[in-house]
C-alpha cells in the first residue's frame, strides 16, 4: 500500500471514529458533545464519508450477528426507517 493511500484510509477511519462519537454522544443524551464533535469536520463531505463507513461495518457486524446478508439488513432497516416516519404522522 502506498503511503498516500495509507493517508487517505487513516482520514477515513478518522472520520469515521468522529462520526461513531457522535453517535455516542447523542445515545447518552449530550447534546452539546455532539454538536461539538459535528463542528469538527471539514465539510458535509467529510462528515458522509465518517457516516458511511459507520453504516457498512455496522450493518456488517449486524449481519454477522444474525447470519444474514448485508442486503436483508439493508432491507430491514429501510422497513424501519418508514415505519419510523409515518409513527411521526
Amino acid at each position: 500500500m502506498t503511503g498516500q493511500r495509507l493517508a487517505e484510509l487513516q482520514h477515513v477511519v478518522d472520520a469515521g471514529q468522529r462520526a461513531a462519537g457522535v453517535l455516542a454522544a447523542r445515545a447518552r443524551g449530550d447534546r452539546a458533545g455532539a454538536g461539538e464533535l459535528l463542528q469538527t469536520f471539514a465539510d458535509d463531505r467529510e462528515l458522509a464519508t465518517g457516516a458511511l463507513l459507520v453504516a457498512e461495518l455496522t450493518l456488517g457486524l449486524y449481519g454477522a450477528e444474525t447470519g444474514r446478508d448485508v442486503e436483508s439488513c439493508v432491507r430491514e432497516l429501510n422497513l424501519q426507517l418508514e415505519q419510523a416516519l409515518a409513527a411521526r404522522e
